[in-house]
């Protein structure tokens, strides 16, 4: 996983500047409804991997939500629309 300042956008050279994984720039990322999601997780979390845990679901969260049309794309595949039919894998 890259964790660096810059993420690569999918499908293209174009890079996202990445948001800082903290609980203040994740929060602010992310639209007011799962805003609170998310401040509710991690205001419950107890300190070490649990709260680690949320604050890596969360700032995926957050980095997905920067990527144009995902909620499009999300309901998409949800629907069954455009998927791609994967070629069976062969032993080799």
């Amino acid at each position: 996983m890259n964790t660096g300042e810059e993420v690569l956008r999918q499908g293209g050279d174009a890079r996202l500047p990445a948001i800082p994984r903290t609980i203040a720039a994740i929060a602010e990322a992310l639209d007011p409804t799962r805003r609170v999601e998310f401040q509710t997780a991690a205001h419950h979390a107890r300190q070490g991997t649990e709260l680690d845990s949320v604050l890596m679901t969360w700032w995926l969260e957050a980095m997905f939500e920067t990527v144009p049309g995902r909620d499009r794309r999300l309901d998409d595949t949800v629907a069954g629309v455009g998927l791609v039919e994967l070629e069976p894998e062969t032993e080799a």
